[in-house]
């Protein structure tokens, strides 16, 4: 489904709104009191990691043409996270809030994340393009 959209709106906008779905995952997950919102809140989530991952991909491949090159730092960003988690928890759980905590640091780390994306999303903008390589591309010459 993200990639059917993708070929109607920016990569760029997709990961805003994609964004915009996990900050609102950890607002829920740092309020939830029982099981049964936690679980709707998923909703979120997934609409969260699918643009992350499917169009995170993409779009690091358009800002590291080389081949190979975007997939590969990709892939291993998404290792390093996994090894910063551990901390992640420990300090989130380690303070007063308990697992609460835990949510709001990772709401801190999306946020941040957001703020990146709005960050290349003003560069794309002044290019002029939703896509780097349609604005920096060249025709060949013969």
């Amino acid at each position: 489904m993200v990639g059917r959209l993708a070929r109607r709106w920016s990569h760029v906008r997709l990961l805003t709104v994609g964004c915009v779905a996990g900050i609102g995952y950890y607002v829920v997950l740092t309020q939830v009191q029982g099981p049964v919102l936690s679980v709707s809140a998923q909703l979120l989530n997934a609409c969260f990691f699918a643009t992350v991952v499917g169009v995170g991909l993409t779009l690091f491949q358009d800002l590291i043409p080389r081949p190979g090159l975007a997939s590969g730092l990709f892939t291993n960003t998404r290792r390093v996270a996994a090894v910063i988690a551990g901390p992640v928890i420990a300090l989130g759980a380690g303070t007063a809030a308990g697992y609460r905590g835990v949510m709001l640091l990772c709401l801190a780390l999306t946020v941040l994340g957001f703020v990146g994306v709005l960050a290349v999303g003003r560069v794309y903008g002044r290019r002029g393009s939703g896509t780097p390589r349609a604005s920096t591309a060249q025709a060949p010459s013969r």
